[in-house]
């Protein structure tokens, strides 16, 4: 019942809700996505409480995003054609939320940016450009020394080398 004056809502303004309830759901899954990437991400510390929540979400977003993801995909078709534009603008933002959070599971984007080092070149100390006070991991067997830069260790972390004959692991 609605009071002289004023007018009852339409069915469109009434989607508003149910329409922000499912982009509500898409942030979710979008954070789902996120935290991993945010609390794992290098050069920092990182808590052992956090990366412990963090490694936990990491193991289980994939179907959890993928779930949120069906679930809205079927409420925006449910909605949509009852939806005034403002409806179907928050609809169609949850449906391309949930769909980059969904890609987001899949890729680590650590592992792009910190590819493994292929094929290493070494070249000799009197050729070398690394500045006096650069920290370096050095190596040495049998009288064959190597020196592993910190800054290049630090983007490919692990560097597969033979030494005086011997296989060997450098990593950082």
């Amino acid at each position: 019942m609605s009071i002289a004056g004023e007018a009852a809502p339409s069915r469109r303004s009434r989607m508003l809700r149910p329409a922000l309830a499912v982009l509500c759901a898409a942030l979710a899954a979008f954070a789902l996505a996120a935290y991993p990437i945010y609390v794992i991400r290098p050069f920092r510390e990182q808590k052992p409480d956090a990366l412990r929540q963090a490694l936990w979400v990491l193991l289980h977003n994939k179907p959890l995003v993928l779930l949120l993801t069906l679930a809205i995909a079927v409420c925006v078709l449910a909605l949509w054609r009852s939806s005034g534009w403002i409806a179907k603008l928050l609809l169609g933002s949850a449906v391309t939320v949930s769909l980059l959070a969904t890609v987001g599971t899949w890729i680590n984007p650590y592992e792009q940016m910190f590819h493994p080092m292929g094929d290493p070149r070494f070249i000799s100390i009197d050729q070398a450009t690394i500045d006096p006070n650069d920290m370096v991991i050095a190596v040495t067997i049998n009288g064959e020394s190597r020196a592993y830069p910190i800054r290049e260790m630090g983007y490919h972390h692990i560097v597969n080398d033979r030494l005086n004959g011997l296989p060997m692991v450098v990593t950082y």
